[in-house]
């Protein structure tokens, strides 16, 4: 066995996008299925973005109150940053991603955000050869 061996074999993670309830893929008109690829866990992309939002929770639970929407929008902020790409469809339109249609989305559509989330979550760096 070498360390070499457990070096990550993906920069990347890939969520295929499926209706929330019935679990089918959800389509574009072209019937591509809609994906969005973000970030995996250990690069550096998903660690900035992993430790401004820290950052932000360290804020938010020094105030005598929790701003549980300054939570929210900072979660918002993160998957918007660590989004690499997407083929998907919104408003009957294909949008180019940027990190402000991100947050758009991520924010309007909050089930996605969840399967987004999920799939970090399942994220396995490793795989055996």
């Amino acid at each position: 066995m070498d360390l070499k061996d457990l070096t990550p074999t993906s920069e990347t993670l890939e969520v295929k996008i499926v209706h929330p309830t019935t679990q089918e893929p959800f389509l574009n008109d072209d019937d591509t299925q809609m994906v969005i690829e973000v970030y995996a866990p250990h690069t550096k992309k998903y660690k900035a973005a992993i430790y401004k939002q820290a950052s932000t929770r360290i804020k938010v639970s020094s105030m005598d109150e929790v701003d549980f929407e300054t939570l929210d929008t900072a979660s918002v902020e993160f998957l918007a940053a660590i989004t690499k790409s997407w083929n998907i469809t919104y408003d009957g339109k294909k949008p180019k991603l940027t990190e402000a249609k991100a947050k758009e989305v991520y924010d309007q559509i909050f089930w996605l955000k969840a399967q987004v989330e999920e799939a970090i979550s399942k994220f396995e760096v490793f795989t055996k050869s």
